[in-house]
């Protein structure tokens, strides 16, 4: 790992070089940090590369990772939680964004709760690459199903108690907006199906907060939203959530995945 983080230095360097999508990042920082002098946005934004440097290097490691250094490496606290509402045969929507190594976030969290753990992926059109991605996020237990088949699958899933892994920080497309959420004081486009599904298959709804301790090193921290989403009022759960992805984010801004255009279609 040390030696994949040397390279991940040089990485982060070459992007800083190239500008890899600077701008989409710098338009982002604005956006979100509007009263912020423009040398900590840099600050950020030079810390954002190293971020994605070590996701990319250590992604590459999850080849050959084994399951006791993935469990010392990517740690759950409050583990009693999902083992009370397993014990009450209560399936769990798990929400959290691209922060930190969301990658390992996923490939773990399998082996450090009692559930039975599914994951939605978008399939990949080269159908080697497809299925080479699919054997390495699964390799510890993690179940993978297509996003077109998302509504079919979670509502005939037979498991009694399943856990469902959703990233609530992507854009919709721009014809199927169908609410905005406040985020950085910016009403933004924000998916509805992790409130529509968490509903329709009586899921209790917990964001994740994934601290980086150390290079390589990850704490989950989940908290519990709603454990009966059915009484809740419309837009609740999105809220709820977007407003915990915001809380994350502005306690350290360059573990976000700024490179994704969040509002292009504010």
């Amino acid at each position: 790992m040390a030696f994949l983080h040397g390279i991940a230095n040089t990485v982060a360097w070459i992007l800083r070089i190239l500008g890899y999508r600077r701008k989409v990042i710098d338009d982002n920082l604005r956006r979100a940090f509007p009263d912020v002098s423009n040398d900590k946005r840099k600050r950020i934004s030079h810390s954002f590369y190293r971020n994605v440097a070590d996701i990319m290097l250590e992604s590459i490691k999850s080849l050959s990772i084994t399951e006791k250094n993935i469990r010392k490496r990517v740690t759950l606290e409050n583990r009693e939680m999902f083992e009370t509402l397993k014990k009450h045969n209560r399936g769990v929507m798990v929400v959290m964004g691209h922060y930190t190594n969301f990658e390992w976030v996923a490939l773990a969290m399998p082996l450090l709760v009692p559930h039975e753990t599914f994951a939605v992926y978008g399939r990949i059109k080269n159908s080697k690459v497809n299925q080479w991605v699919v054997n390495l996020r699964q390799r510890f237990g993690l179940q993978l199903f297509q996003m077109k088949d998302t509504y079919s699958f979670m509502l005939n899933n037979p498991s009694k108690a399943p856990l469902y892994l959703f990233m609530a920080d992507q854009a919709p497309h721009k014809g199927k907006i169908k609410y905005r959420a406040p985020f950085f004081n910016i009403d933004t486009p924000t998916h509805l199906g992790s409130e529509k599904l968490a509903k329709k298959c009586n899921l209790a709804v917990v964001f994740i907060h994934v601290t980086r301790i150390r290079r390589g090193h990850y704490k989950i921290t989940p908290k519990l939203l709603f454990e009966h989403p059915e009484q809740t009022e419309q837009y609740a759960i999105t809220n709820a959530h977007v407003a915990e992805l915001e809380t994350q984010i502005r306690r350290k801004p360059s573990d976000w995945l700024w490179s994704h255009k969040r509002w292009k279609n504010t």
